[in-house]
């Protein structure tokens, strides 16, 4: 049987690679061809690029008429688990209406 070769699990691979580019990256600064400031952009953009992305916070509150969909673009229905109250709000009988829309606004102001 010819011998296998060693397997290498995925966090060893991982830290070969990571050492290997900063080895690189060291480098390539020691030699002047990259400045702190490139080796230190260029970790934050790898490191960012590994990161998986933030889900997508809902905003609100929003327009009339929108429809919220998810990642799938799949719409996504109304929450109707918490009850609304909608209030009562008829017009009282003891103070007519005809009265109060022919006064015109007042502002009293004092002038010196």
């Amino acid at each position: 049987m010819a011998p296998r070769p060693p397997q290498n699990d995925d966090q060893q691979e991982a830290a070969f690679t990571r050492k290997m580019v900063l080895g690189i990256l060291g480098t390539l600064e020691s030699k002047g061809l990259l400045s702190q400031a490139e080796v230190d952009s260029i970790i934050r953009a790898a490191k960012q690029a590994s990161s998986p992305a933030p889900a997508a916070r809902r905003s609100g509150p929003a327009l009339p008429g929108t429809r919220w969909a998810d990642a799938d673009g799949q719409p996504v229905g109304m929450d109707r688990s918490t009850p609304i109250a909608i209030p009562d709000v008829k017009r009282r009988s003891d103070a007519p209406a005809a009265e109060d829309a022919e006064k015109p606004p007042v502002i009293d102001l004092k002038m010196e």
